[in-house]
């Protein structure tokens, strides 16, 4: 069963990840992430390391502050008791309609273990943020 906030919230976001494909090479920002994975294969993420450029394709993939306010308190402890891999499953149902997010599955998958990390760190960010513990 797929995660009812994971699938809003790529609903939500599609218009604008559709815009930034069409506007940057998606697969630059993927063989720079995964350069930045292999060269930091245990990062842990602080607040600063999430505003450079590394860091840009996943705020834009996994962050959106009016989405996040848009949820609901008990919307919003779904969504940060949910794996990472729920956000892939809901990739994956647009993968053989852009090959954008074919390449973004791909990546995400081979790299699970450093995403899920990644995805720790915004987990207690909303948690901190949005005042849910």
């Amino acid at each position: 069963m797929s995660n009812p906030v994971w699938r809003a919230f790529v609903a939500h976001r599609m218009e604008d990840w559709l815009d930034f494909f069409n506007n940057n090479h998606i697969e630059s920002y993927i063989r720079m992430i995964e350069q930045f994975i292999r060269l930091n294969p245990y990062f842990v993420p602080t607040d600063s390391d999430m505003q450079t450029d590394s860091a840009n394709l996943l705020n834009k993939l996994l962050w959106n502050d009016e989405f996040n306010e848009s949820l609901s308190k008990k919307g919003m402890m779904v969504w940060v008791a949910s794996p990472f891999t729920d956000f892939i499953e809901e990739l994956k149902i647009y993968q053989n309609d852009y090959k954008e997010f074919a390449y973004l599955v791909a990546l995400f998958t081979r790299h699970i273990l450093w995403f899920e990390r990644i995805y720790a760190y915004l987990r207690k960010m909303m948690v901190e943020r949005y005042n849910l513990s």
